[in-house]
């Protein structure tokens, strides 16, 4: 590793949803990368004492292999509100 340079820790997760099935709700605590597996439209429902920078609902296309860096934080819910099944992988990037 070059002078200056930090190892990059991570710990992956996985969430499946039914069309229609929600999620538990969680937090993030750390900061992290979704990868999508599977899957054709997802949505987030933010607790209400929970900001996030998305408001308090947040619905999006999805395709598989895309992927989005996160910031930890927030209080949440995802929902399955497309027709196919959904998948993702999350990576947390450790502290």
């Amino acid at each position: 590793m070059a002078r200056g340079q930090q190892a990059l820790t991570a710990e992956g997760s996985g969430v499946r949803l039914a069309p229609g099935e929600r999620g538990a709700v969680h937090r993030h605590d750390l900061d992290h990368v979704l990868v999508q597996i599977a899957g054709d439209r997802v949505a987030v429902e933010s607790e209400p004492d929970s900001p996030t920078p998305w408001g308090p609902y947040f619905e999006a296309p999805i395709a598989p292999g895309q992927f989005s860096y996160m910031r930890r934080g927030g209080i949440e819910t995802a929902v399955n509100v497309g027709a196919e099944d959904y998948h993702e992988l999350i990576v947390e990037l450790k502290d």
